[in-house]
């Protein structure tokens, strides 16, 4: 019989995931913000010298296992002490998932940023373009964006999202003295269509080797792996 502390456990790499003795205490009381999650799944791996496709897979997997070992220990105290009405119960799912999706992005980026500095790459993370707007990676620099000499064949930016979907729209307009927006997914697959809107609107999708395989055969020629973007950009710089 699956309970419903049951439910709230998830993937994730295994040797991530902490018994309750093993959190600090506060983590119990207050749920840890994104940035202690992501520092204790860092302390946990030995995976830096791994290439960085792997590398990031192995990141995301560490990371979320921590989350969710950490979400069964707040979340099961909270259900074995029960509920009062239906509204308590769905007020307090509403707050895991919430905090689930809030988590997703952030994540992300962390990982990102972490293996960007352990590879050594300049980049600026969420400058001010034009009109106000944040890309997530500008390379190499805010200055080198901001500067109307330096050429635009040596800039790059890098988009990061767990998933697509229609968002990658939104993308478009983040930089633009630069022609062709990176975007880097962790999305298992899309369709031929979806990819040839994003190819039409010159969006290059950067996802790590071990998922290409779940993109269609026709379209994994055309897919950069972390380590091609990385490589490319500290080429150009």
């Amino acid at each position: 019989m699956v309970t419903l502390a049951d439910a709230v456990v998830g993937r994730g790499d295994v040797r991530c995931w902490l018994a309750p003795e093993q959190m600090p205490e506060r983590w119990l009381e207050r749920f840890p913000t994104p940035q202690e999650i992501f520092d204790r799944a860092l302390a946990l791996q030995a995976h830096r010298g791994l290439p960085m496709d792997e590398r990031m897979i192995r990141c995301r997997d560490c990371e979320y296992a921590v989350f969710r070992s950490v979400e069964h220990a707040v979340e099961s105290r909270v259900i074995e002490e029960g509920f009062n009405s239906i509204d308590e119960f769905l007020a307090r799912a509403q707050t895991i998932l919430q905090r689930r999706k809030s988590r997703a992005g952030r994540s992300l980026e962390l990982q990102l940023r972490a293996i960007l500095d352990e590879e050594n790459t300049a980049y600026a993370f969420q400058p001010t373009t034009e009109s106000g707007n944040h890309p997530d990676f500008i390379f190499p620099s805010q200055e080198a964006y901001d500067d109307p000499d330096y050429p635009v064949s040596r800039l790059r930016m890098l988009a990061a999202k767990t998933t697509v979907r229609e968002r990658w729209r939104q993308i478009l307009n983040e930089a633009d003295r630069i022609p062709v927006k990176h975007l880097f997914t962790l999305q298992e697959g899309m369709s031929e269509n979806q990819f040839a809107q994003m190819r039409d609107e010159n969006v290059r999708l950067v996802v790590p080797i071990l998922l290409h395989t779940r993109y269609p055969q026709s379209v994994r020629g055309e897919l950069m792996t972390l380590q091609d973007f990385v490589s490319e950009t500290r080429a150009i710089a």
